[in-house]
Formats: C-alpha cells, structure tokens, sequence
C-alpha cells in the first residue's frame, strides 16, 4: 500500500493498541511497519509467551496478534491463558502464523481467536482484519 494510497472509511477510525507476540524480529518490524499506515493504532510486541501474557495483563490491549511458535511456550498456550483471565478474556486475539494444519486453527478458533491468518500473508488482508477488529463500534 503506497503512501497516496487512499485509506477506506473504517480505517481511517481505526484507533486501538495492537500487541504482536512474535518471536521473530523481522516479522515484529514488517508488521509494526505495516500498521504505521493507521495512525491512532498504538503498536507493542513480546517476543515470547511469557512477556506476552505479562504485556497483555498491563496493556490491556484492543487487539493481539498471536504467533503459534513461540520459544517458551506455545501460542495455543498463551491464547488459553488469556482466556482463562478475567482481565484479558475479552481481548480479540487473531493467531498469526506459518502453521497450515487446518487441526489446529480449528482448535485455535474453537479455543476464543477470532482467525488465523497464515503466514506469508497479503499485507491488505491483515489491515483488513485489524480494520475490523478495532474499527467504530467494536470499541
């Protein structure tokens, strides 16, 4: 998406902060980049599944974006951690990851995460899903 690219209604009043629990700096980047193009999303990252938790507990963030594969634990384990709190059972979590065992997205998806985006993904179906999730009216 280029810089005179114009951007659709809804993301213009996407506002949120965003969490990447990622373990992979490069992907941290892309996507960090990749979300500069919303102005009002504050964008954080873990890179694993601990500071992860600890992060989402203390940002309390709109939205988490979760890899599957992580150093410590897994992201399944981090996403039924989150569930299992009251403080962060709500946050939308959509699983962002290499895995393509349609097994485990539908355990994912059964487990709370809104979707599971595989990796390499379109750069416009990412923005569209964080759009959708943080956009007027799901704050």
């Amino acid at each position: 998406m280029s810089a005179d690219q114009p951007q659709s209604a809804e993301a213009a009043t996407v506002a949120g902060t965003v969490l990447y629990i990622e373990d992979s700096a490069i992907n941290t980047i892309l996507v960090e980049r990749i979300l500069s193009s919303r102005p009002d999303v504050v964008f954080d990252s873990a890179p694993d599944g601990r500071s992860g938790l600890d992060s989402a507990a203390r940002l309390h963030p709109d939205l988490v974006l979760l890899d599957l594969t992580l150093p410590d634990i897994s992201g399944e384990q981090v996403l039924t951690q989150l569930r299992a709190e009251p403080a962060t059972r709500a946050i939308p979590v959509i699983v962002v990851s290499g895995e393509t065992d349609d097994a485990v997205h539908e355990r994912v998806l059964a487990q709370g995460a809104l979707c599971c985006l595989t990796k390499p993904y379109d750069i416009e179906d990412l923005l569209r899903l964080v759009d959708h999730s943080l956009g007027a009216g799901r704050r």
